[in-house]
């Protein structure tokens, strides 16, 4: 079996989701994902963008196994921390 998938079920397992809501989640068929997988095909670009997203991860972790060397911009998230901590202290008092 290619490393795709393999990678693909890894994923599945981890986040206990099924084939059939993988297949749903990226508007395919439950066959037509049954096929690539048990054909050995990999997915065209645009699908396995699809699965990559579905799957929260990245078509190059699915392909190779490694992860983009990208930095993750996580101040959106800190700054929303910040907000909901500074609310509950205003709550507290």
């Amino acid at each position: 079996m290619l490393e795709f998938w393999l990678r693909v079920k890894d994923k599945l397992n981890y986040q206990d989701i099924t084939q059939r809501d993988l297949a749903e989640k990226i508007n395919e068929s439950y066959n037509t994902l049954q096929s690539w997988i048990n054909r050995d095909r990999l997915p065209n670009a645009e699908q396995a963008v699809k699965i990559a997203n579905a799957l929260n991860t990245s078509v190059e972790f699915l392909v190779n196994g490694k992860s983009s060397n990208r930095k993750t911009d996580h101040s959106k998230t800190v700054k929303l921390l910040e907000e909901a901590i500074e609310n509950l202290q205003k709550e507290m008092q």
